[in-house]
């Protein structure tokens, strides 16, 4: 049994022998040494069954937390690392699509030739026959980055232009603290300790979206991986006085 969940052009299933969650989608086309196969277009031609394009769930996770003490200050953060794991980045396929991305200001103005070999034409299952020369046609900028990178292309591009490795590593928290002692001096407050904590301070990723870690589907839902638009990840500052009686 089969279960999906998710959008038009890509969703997310759950099928048996599969890893849960796994994204099935639009891909193109290609020969058998992986070259996109060309059509009379000069844009990639779209296979028309779906494809696996990955899983949204990391090889692993780690996380590295350590805490320094020198007489009354003490130090404390918390590295969290993320191997893996996939993302459909729906919202970088439409600013690319519109022309607000800033990869669609590269040679605006100009043409692109899209690397692969033209098509010969169709077999008799609908799938493009591939020939041995290299592809060759211009085609502009706007169609470029609207109709092969983007989702422009009428019924929609290939989604396996949007999926992105979600790998990171983000300093989860930081926290500085200071404990000023008062056992000398007052009879009923031993101590105060003054801290100040960071949630989410620095970021690092190859990801092209505004974090790895938001979901279109919030993070209690058992589907992740989809990036349309999402709210961006918080950070936060707190200040905090404890006092020890």
């Amino acid at each position: 049994m089969n279960i999906e969940a998710g959008f038009t052009q890509i969703s997310s299933y759950a099928i048996v022998g599969q890893p849960y969650g796994a994204f099935y989608g639009t891909a193109y086309q290609r020969n058998s040494e992986g070259k996109l196969i060309i059509g009379a277009d000069g844009l990639p031609v779209v296979d028309p069954k779906s494809k696996n394009l990955g899983n949204p769930y990391p090889d692993w996770l780690s996380g590295i937390r350590n805490t320094f003490t020198y007489k009354q200050i003490s130090f404390s953060f918390l590295w969290d690392i993320r191997k893996g794991g996939k993302i459909w980045n729906g919202t970088y396929q439409r600013m690319l699509n519109v022309g607000t991305a800033k990869e669609s200001a590269e040679n605006r103005e100009g043409t692109f030739v899209i690397d692969g070999v033209m098509s010969g034409g169709q077999d008799a299952d609908g799938y493009e026959i591939a020939t041995n020369t290299p592809n060759t046609k211009e085609i502009s900028a706007a169609n470029y980055y609207r109709n092969y990178l983007g989702d422009g292309r009428a019924g929609g591009s290939a989604s396996e232009t949007g999926i992105q490795d979600g790998s990171w590593v983000r300093l989860r928290d930081i926290s500085i603290s200071y404990r000023l002692n008062l056992a000398a001096k007052s009879k009923y407050i031993q101590y105060i300790d003054l801290s100040v904590t960071g949630r989410n301070a620095l970021l690092f990723t190859k990801y092209k979206g505004v974090d790895p870690e938001t979901s279109l589907t919030g993070a209690g839902s058992n589907i992740q991986g989809f990036d349309y638009f999402n709210n961006p990840g918080t950070k936060s500052i707190f200040f905090g006085v404890k006092l020890g009686f």
